[in-house]
Order: structure tokens, then sequence, then C-alpha cells
């Protein structure tokens, strides 16, 4: 006589089946299943069987790594955090050399050419208003103060930088 399965029977594997499945080693399984909080979903022959599903989820995907958030290098083994911060270097380097990103020495030398253009279109403003607009000497002095405001407070903004980082 043939004996009948339930499918609750069917989809429920020891430890030892979901490693072989997965090609992973018993004890890798059993300790994702239990970060995971996977329980037993009842015994075979004595020993535990848990339902394929939320295992297959518990292995594929570790609890650290489940939802948006990034996992913290802190809270990963030697080997992922290794793996990790190479895989970090490895994507820093590209979009160095593909013009992605630039290094902090690039950076402040372009934003230092961005900053004496600006300086020099300011320093002229003033000849130009009057040269192209004819504008009285007065608002000529207002606007050759305010650009020197501007430069004595982009001065101090730029020592005080250099004096916090």
């Amino acid at each position: 006589m043939a004996k009948v399965i339930y499918q609750d029977e069917w989809f429920s594997w020891s430890l030892s089946q979901i490693a072989r499945e997965f090609g992973l080693a018993r004890d890798t399984v059993g300790r994702r299943l239990n970060d995971a909080g996977v329980i037993s979903s009842g015994k075979k022959r004595g020993h535990p069987v848990y339902r394929v599903s939320e295992a297959a989820e518990a292995i594929l995907r570790p609890k650290r790594f489940i939802g948006d958030s990034i996992s913290d290098p802190k809270d990963m083994t030697p080997k992922e955090r290794s793996d990790w911060f190479k895989s970090e270097n490895d994507r820093l380097k590209y979009e160095r050399d593909s013009g992605l990103s630039v290094g902090s020495d690039d950076a402040r030398t372009q934003m230092a050419e961005v900053a004496k253009m600006g300086l020099q279109v300011l320093e002229t403003l003033p000849d130009i208003l009057e040269r192209d607009f004819n504008l009285d000497a007065k608002i000529i002095a207002e606007v050759e103060s305010k650009i020197d405001s501007l430069r004595d407070q982009w001065a101090e903004y730029l020592e005080s930088d250099n004096e916090n980082g």
C-alpha cells in the first residue's frame, strides 16, 4: 500500500538536506537559520526539519542584509569586511579612472580655479558698470565696497576651513 505524504512534510527538510541542496556546510545553514529566527516546523526521525521557503530566505538573504540599509562593516565577519573594503577601493579607483569622481586635492585645485575666476569677475564688475552703464560714482563705490566685503568674508571662511580640517 502506498504511503500518503502531505505537502507540509514534502517541503520540510532537515539541515543536511538543506545544506546539500544549497551547497553549503551544515553548520552554516544552522547558523543562518538561527540568526534569522527560523524555528523547526516539526521532526522527522527525531531530527528537526524546516520549511524550505523559510530556510531559503534565511540562507539567501542573511538577516543583516535584509532591508534597505547597507551593512555596517563593524557588523561583518573579518572575511566579509575584507571583501567589502576591497570592493570599495576598486569602486573608488574605477570612479577616479572614469572621471566620475576626483580626489580631494584635485577638487580643491578645481574649486580654487573657480574661486579665482569668480573673484576676477567681481573685481572687474565696477569698471564694467561704469563703462557700459555710465553709473554714478556713488553707486560704483558702493558696489566696490560690497565686493571688498564679500572678498573678506570669503578669505575668512577659507582660513577657518583650513584651521578646522
